[in-house]
């Protein structure tokens, strides 16, 4: 067959603009309901452009944060349609598990081998001559990666355009250089979790706790657990609080690492970080308190915040120590934060994205894949899974996330 099932992508302003017309009486439209941007059609199976590409078939395919925000068509910021154009047809989902059925003759990777892969695509990618980020081994920041080069389109890769495919489709095309075998010891549910995982590596990677220091991790769904993975991988003498609304995930997370629980928002989440970490809180004139030292310590040195809701990052805020770091793991948009503590108590804050090679010479994804064969979180974090065909569910059912018993759901594209 020279086409396959695909859940497409196409946000044109008019469609966009019903789906957020219609939230308040059709809360399905977002997710593929009728008039939704989002359909389930047929589209070409995708071919190689090159020599070191290959075509995998979708075992498995996670929904991420980062798709439901932009099926929502307000959850992500407008600033990232200048690096690509959302108005394309797009085949999303770009955490997956494959096997290759066909490899290029220079694509280092066979017929047969299980996979993960980068869904990103650089000048290496593109035909292009290598940019300064791309020789510097950064090349999740490749300067051209809003041009098409020899390849035709604009986009950072698979998941995000749909000559390629993408997890929520059959078969997609990917460089060969971006695949890391899957051992056959690992199953697809933890495989599958190999991408939010290396954006976890990259973010500990790139802004690991010092000796001593005690790290927070906001959120324990995916990202968040993802980031407590990491840090117990590459800083394992850090002692790592959770902080989330409720209890959901609490066994989940003390079975990774977790060293301390906090829970709930407001006042309440930080009287459980002075708990943890000893100072006072200091209330204000006006609005909510911050968490001091009192003179023996107080607040935590650096902060994973893996929500990036303005609440979150205000909580942040209030409870890292002076000098402390906060790092924005999550997507995220326009938030309304008072900064005055960022310059008031010199604190820094810092973004990441995507992975790359990382301080230690080795790529985030297979640092990942050895997380994963070690940990095995899968059957504890792949809570649901659904044919592409019950796409509406499944997607309504990740949006509800804690209220649906749901942690990772992902697509079977070829069946169970």
């Amino acid at each position: 067959m020279t086409t396959m099932p695909a859940l497409q992508l196409q946000l044109q302003p008019l469609r966009a603009a019903w789906t957020v017309a219609s939230k308040r009486w059709r809360p399905d439209v977002w997710a593929g309901g009728p008039g939704s941007p989002l359909r389930l059609t047929e589209i070409p199976r995708p071919v190689l452009p090159g020599p070191e590409w290959v075509r995998v078939r979708v075992d498995l395919a996670g929904i991420c944060a980062s798709d439901l925000k932009l099926l929502k068509v307000t959850g992500m910021s407008p600033v990232l349609s200048a690096w690509t154009d959302a108005r394309q047809p797009a085949v999303l989902g770009h955490e997956i598990v494959g096997t290759v059925i066909e490899a290029g003759s220079a694509a280092g990777v066979r017929e047969g081998d299980r996979v993960v892969a980068e869904p990103l695509l650089s000048c290496r990618d593109k035909g292009f001559a290598p940019c300064a980020a791309c020789r510097a081994g950064e090349d999740h920041r490749c300067e051209r990666r809003a041009e098409p080069g020899t390849l035709g389109c604009v986009g950072d890769g698979f998941g995000f355009n749909a000559r390629f495919g993408g997890g929520w489709t059959q078969e997609l095309a990917a460089p060969g250089w971006r695949c890391v075998r899957v051992p056959d010891s690992v199953p697809d549910a933890d495989a599958v979790l190999a991408e939010p995982v290396a954006i976890a590596v990259h973010a500990v990677a790139r802004h690991r706790p010092l000796a001593a220091e005690r790290a927070l991790v906001i959120g324990p769904g995916t990202i968040g657990l993802s980031t407590l993975m990491a840090l117990r991988h590459l800083s394992p003498q850090t002692e790592v609080a959770v902080a989330g609304l409720g209890s959901f995930a609490d066994d989940l997370a003390r079975g990774l690492g977790a060293t301390h629980l906090l829970h709930g928002t407001h006042t309440d989440l930080l009287e459980d970080a002075r708990r943890v970490t000893g100072g006072v809180l200091r209330k204000p004139l006006l609005g909510r308190p911050v968490l001091d030292s009192n003179g023996l310590g107080g607040g935590f040195d650096i902060v994973y915040d893996c929500v990036g809701s303005e609440q979150t990052i205000d909580d942040a805020l209030r409870m890292l120590r002076p000098g402390g770091r906060l790092v924005l793991v999550a997507t995220s948009g326009k938030q309304k934060v008072d900064w005055t503590l960022v310059w008031f108590r010199e604190l820094a804050v810092l973004g990441t994205v995507f992975y790359a090679e990382e301080p230690n010479g080795q790529r985030a994804m297979a640092t990942a894949v050895e997380l994963l064969a070690d940990v095995r979180p899968g059957e504890r974090m792949v809570t649901h899974r659904f044919g592409l065909d019950d796409h509406v569910t499944a997607l309504l059912t990740a949006a509800k996330g804690p209220g649906a018993g749901a942690v990772k759901v992902a697509f079977t594209p070829n069946g169970a």
